[in-house]
């Protein structure tokens, strides 16, 4: 029982890991002068892909965040 929850807290910390790497970063920078990132309306044009990779950060988070307890509680 502790193996297979070990491999799935493992996969969920890969998940998040992955997840993280992959969002684009929150702050405009230089990239705000030129406008290259916005579409017609002014909004971000990966604003999809982010809102999506949040979630699964999320969930990554939660679902290593309960096996972590539940770790704990059975050893």
């Amino acid at each position: 029982m502790s193996n297979l929850l070990a491999v799935i807290m493992m996969i969920a910390s890969a998940i998040v890991i992955v997840a993280v790497t992959l969002q684009d970063p929150k702050t405009d920078g230089l990239g705000a002068l030129s406008g290259t990132k916005t579409n017609v309306f002014g909004k971000s044009a990966h604003k999809s892909k982010n809102e999506m990779l949040d979630k699964v950060v999320i969930f990554g988070g939660v679902l290593l965040f309960l096996g972590s307890i539940i770790f704990i509680a059975i050893n």
